[in-house]
């Protein structure tokens, strides 16, 4: 998952007060503020819809945070400074009846379309995604999904990615009255203690930014710390304002023209920084343009803003906010629109239930005099509900077995008398093919070299080393090895090629590190020094143009190319294989399916004939798969295998089940149950290839 892709949704920021009976706010209310959430969310909007022109425009999250933090501590401060304390009930209560009702119903809502427009398959990992999304931890849900190499399966992309920024929002209010409390407490004792510990906890969100964007771009991006300094710069913003620091005065309101014309820079692509840089920088100018506007009421900037279709706007922008990226996602299955025209189409539809939405739900259920003296009963019902929700209307939409009325597979595609005629079985559990990941993750190391045994036979030993590909072929060889009574080790570990000295650029860097780690490890202490008979090495392929810039060497060699990488470090990886005392046994890459043929089990569970999902796949090998038969051909302790032909027969063209069962999981992999269902044959290969030779088998 990109970082500069990823949505970002903004909660509301709270209204400046909540108002009086003569209608009067307290603190006072800005509508110029309004209009700065107008900006922010049709930035986030125009730069989701692919504009290449705002490739920025991700930074109206930034502002949101920022304009969040100052509003709320406006609030809390103002009633801190008026009773000496802060009804935290009362507050919770507030952001309840703000937030949830409308949360509540767009997920529901985006669950029901979903079952209209996306297959089981796809709408089966949305469950967690929905459910994060109503218990405000959907940042670190999809934090943890960020490296999966499973979980990035082409562009298909979550309609609920966009509550990530609303769960670091309602995280912060959550703390943050607390944390108040607890300053305010001190302040009596010592005078500024809330400003030197808001600045203090601001210095320590922003150190965690910069290490993490050095470490872990995902981490930067989506982690509740590296984003909170966002907020507390607001909070600080909030404090300048009450102290004697009161910026007036014609120059003040210039500052905010110029703040807005560097945000709207910031947010376009002339600005060639890091995400982590960007939002540094967005955060500078949303605080100078908070301030600007403030101190000048009057300013053209602030009275263009406060007018009533801007401020309008940004009234229902929270609501703009929680549509746009459902209506974005689910009608892109449906139609294929140009940005500008995704722009229009998405604008209009987004505003419109986001109006509808404020009318009908929002604001009666803010205002209702009933609820204003009931606190933390509403708290109480208002998590109840998204829990109830979370649990029973979520998963019974998006479990359901229903194929989408409103897509579905394409056309036959012609093949050949050998291919596979007839009707999509009925009772397949796609849940099964969509869960099932092969094997676990296992680093390898020589201390614990017993958690890398998986069948312990008494025959020779073999070991399994690999990505995600390994992973998936695990239980096929687990079966194996107690057929045949060999000792079979692994060491997997997803998006990590096997071979030594080279790394992949598309994980963090700390993900980096550790695949180094495992695979010196592996080849380095545990192969040498555990009697490994057999090497057997599978990865994906990583000769497309895409890994020019991201398969890349530990050891920097001065001109070389991608195909003298691979050659290179392929053969020093033989090499300590050998130097260790095995065999190595290469399994050429498994066919994967082209990034213009729908995934074949969402296919599938879309589709009602077989013919619909019938995956034409390349003549050619790729090179790769050249340079593992060249090792072979040269060195006689090298073999190789392909499963392709066992798992297509019919190639080109190749039949999406065999049998009852799916052949691929995804575009990249075969499905674990479809790899077992040939295991004598994938056993015969491995026979065939010579890489068993003179061992005591069974």
């Amino acid at each position: 998952m990109s970082v500069t892709s990823a949505p970002a949704a903004p909660a509301p920021a709270p209204a400046a007060a909540e108002q009086d009976r003569q209608g009067r706010t307290g603190w006072g209310h800005h509508a110029s503020l309004d209009g700065v959430r107008t900006i922010a969310v049709y930035l986030v909007l125009v730069f989701h819809c692919g504009v290449g022109a705002v490739s920025g425009g991700f930074v109206g999250v930034d502002l949101f945070f920022v304009l969040s933090g100052f509003l709320v501590s406006s609030i809390l401060l103002e009633e801190i400074g008026r009773t000496g304390t802060i009804r935290v009930g009362r507050f919770y209560a507030r952001r309840v009846r703000r937030l949830l009702p409308a949360a509540v119903v767009v997920v529901a809502a985006t669950s029901a379309a979903s079952v209209l427009v996306l297959s089981v398959v796809r709408r089966l990992p949305l469950v967690g995604d929905a459910q994060s999304a109503l218990l405000y931890f959907s940042n670190w849900r999809f934090l943890s999904q960020s490296n999966d190499y499973f979980a990035a399966d082409g562009v298909d992309q979550s309609p609920f990615l966009h509550f990530w920024s609303l769960s670091i929002e309602e995280q912060f209010y959550v703390a943050f009255p607390l944390v108040l409390l607890a300053l305010a407490w001190l302040d009596r004792r010592w005078r500024r203690a809330t400003l030197v510990g808001i600045a203090v906890l601001f210095g320590a969100s922003v150190a965690a930014q910069l290490v993490w964007a050095a470490v872990d771009a995902d981490q930067a991006y989506y982690g509740t710390g590296a984003r909170l300094y966002q907020l507390l710069a607001g909070v600080l913003a909030a404090l300048l304002l009450r102290s004697r620091f009161r910026p007036r005065g014609r120059g003040i309101g210039m500052v905010a023209v110029v703040s807005l014309a560097c945000l709207l820079v910031v947010a376009s692509g002339l600005v060639d920084v890091t995400p982590s840089w960007r939002g540094l920088l967005a955060t500078v100018v949303s605080v100078s343009l908070i301030l600007g506007l403030m101190g000048s009421d009057d300013g053209l900037l602030a009275r263009a803003l406060a007018r009533p279709t801007p401020a309008y706007l940004g009234k229902i922008s929270y609501g703009t906010y929680l549509w746009h990226w459902p209506v974005i996602i689910l009608f892109g299955e449906l139609m294929d629109l140009d940005p500008l025209a995704l722009v229009g189409f998405a604008g209009v539809v987004a505003t419109a239930l986001a109006a509808l939405s404020y009318a009908v739900l929002e604001m009666p259920i803010r205002r209702a005099p009933l609820l204003q003296p009931i606190t933390w009963p509403t708290v109480a019902v208002g998590v109840a509900l998204s829990v109830l929700v979370a649990v029973t209307v979520v998963p019974d939409l998006l479990r359901s077995e229903h194929r989408p009325a409103l897509a579905s597979a394409g056309a036959a595609v012609t093949g050949s008398a050998a291919n596979r005629e007839g009707p999509v079985p009925s009772d397949v559990d796609w849940e099964e093919y969509v869960e099932d990941r092969g094997a676990d993750d296992t680093a390898c190391t020589l201390n614990d070299a017993d958690n890398c045994v998986i069948v312990d036979g008494d025959g020779p030993h073999v070991m399994l080393v690999g990505d995600s590909h390994a992973r998936m072929i695990a239980p096929t060889l687990a079966k194996l090895a107690r057929l045949h009574g060999f000792k079979l080790s692994v060491s997997l570990q997803e998006g990590c090629p096997w071979q030594l000295g080279v790394y992949n650029a598309f994980d963090s860097r700390s993900a980096q590190r550790r695949c180094a780690e495992i695979r010196e490890e592996t080849f380095d202490d545990v192969i040498p020094n555990t009697d490994v008979d057999l090497v057997i090495l599978s990865q994906i392929a990583r000769d497309t143009d895409a890994w020019r810039d991201h398969l890349l060497s530990v050891d920097k060699v001065p001109g070389e190319t991608l195909e003298q990488r691979l050659v290179r470090t392929i053969d020093d990886t033989l090499t300590a294989v050998h130097g260790a005392g095995a065999r190595a046994l290469i399994i050429d890459s498994m066919l994967g399916v082209p990034w213009d043929q729908d995934p074949p089990l969402d296919c599938l569970a879309s589709a009602t004939d077989l013919a619909q999902c019938r995956v034409p796949v390349p003549i050619e090998s790729p090179p790769t798969d050249g340079f593992y038969q060249a090792a072979a051909a040269t060195d006689p302790g090298v073999f190789t295998v392909n499963v392709n032909p066992i798992m297509c027969p019919a190639a080109p063209v190749c039949d999406p089940m065999t049998g009852e069962v799916p052949v691929w999981k995804d575009r990249k992999h075969y499905a674990p149950k479809a790899l077992d269902l040939h295991r004598d044959e994938i056993w015969q290969a491995m026979l065939d290839s010579g890489a068993l030779d003179g061992f005591d088998l069974g």
